[in-house]
């Protein structure tokens, strides 16, 4: 490729960008805060860089797989290196609300960056089986710059709109699967505790409108208490409710029935959960017996 990539961020998900980018055949440099992360990188073949101005410099394009805004502005944005940033293109796949999306755009135009926002749904494993959705909001003449390198990472990308847009609809989706699911656990969590059939409860709500395909893919993980192989750990999905909330808030919107939500799938991570798929939210709502 003849295109440079400087990778920040070296968790789960930016591993994953990096191998399939790397397997792509991409000249891949990475940067982590945590250096000893990038060793096994290192050995697929990137390329390690040992200061973010360094990363910066590097690099057409900028994939940013940082875990908040905090940490977008402390690499990214330091008075010494910042000027770096003219003329190069920024991914940002950071957790953040449309405000802050939005304000990130600001200030790498003011850079004469170009930014592009993405709210990838899906797991570090999707990344590598091909199955991560990502939503795309950018000016579109910036999406095509990259879109060649987003559609190395999925098949299934959808441009939606401007800078803001792909993180709302993700806020939204997001706030949907824990409220839903929380509401299907308690369902479950009372029928089973009547000492009903849980199979007639299950027919007449698959006959219901209130029926999703969600209930049915969560089941086996509630029926055997099995939260392993997270498709979507209980850290992550706190993160999100917490910004759908400053979201809501800022919108005016009356939800606090989310706050609640919030508060179960943070008592997983209080509790240890917090790398456990949010599913364990149902040994909360119905904790184990010794039955069980």
């Amino acid at each position: 490729m003849s295109e440079t990539v400087s990778l920040f961020g070296a968790g789960a998900m930016g591993e994953a960008i990096a191998r399939c980018l790397l397997a792509k055949h991409y000249q891949l440099n990475v940067w982590s805060r945590t250096p000893e992360k990038l060793v096994t990188l290192a050995e697929a073949g990137a390329i390690v860089k040992s200061s973010a101005a360094n990363a910066i410099k590097s690099a057409d394009i900028i994939v940013c797989v940082l875990p908040d805004v905090v940490a977008i502005q402390e690499a990214l944005f330091d008075v010494e290196w910042a000027h770096e940033l003219h003329g190069r293109t920024v991914i940002n796949f950071g957790a953040v609300n449309t405000s802050r999306s939005q304000a990130l755009m600001d200030a790498f135009q003011a850079h004469q960056a170009s930014y592009v926002e993405v709210a990838a749904i899906g797991s570090a494993d999707d990344v590598a089986n091909g199955n991560l959705q990502l939503l795309v909001g950018a000016a579109k003449q910036d999406y095509q710059r990259v879109s060649g390198l987003l559609h190395e990472l999925s098949n299934r990308i959808s441009f939606v709109g401007d800078v803001g847009d792909a993180v709302a609809l993700k806020l939204a989706m997001q706030q949907m699967a824990a409220t839903l699911f929380c509401a299907f656990s308690s369902s479950i969590s009372m029928i089973k505790e009547q000492g009903l059939d849980v199979d007639v409860f299950l027919d007449f709500l698959r006959a219901s409108p209130l029926y999703t395909p969600l209930f049915d893919q969560k089941l086996p993980r509630i029926l055997g208490r099995d939260y392993a192989r997270a498709s979507l750990p209980a850290r992550h999905l706190e993160r999100d409710l917490k910004l759908f909330l400053e979201e809501a808030e800022e919108l005016g919107l009356n939800v606090h029935y989310v706050e609640s939500v919030k508060e179960l799938i943070g008592l997983c991570v209080a509790r240890g959960m917090q790398d456990m798929d949010y599913t364990a939210v149902y040994d909360i709502i119905n904790p184990p017996k010794e039955d069980d």
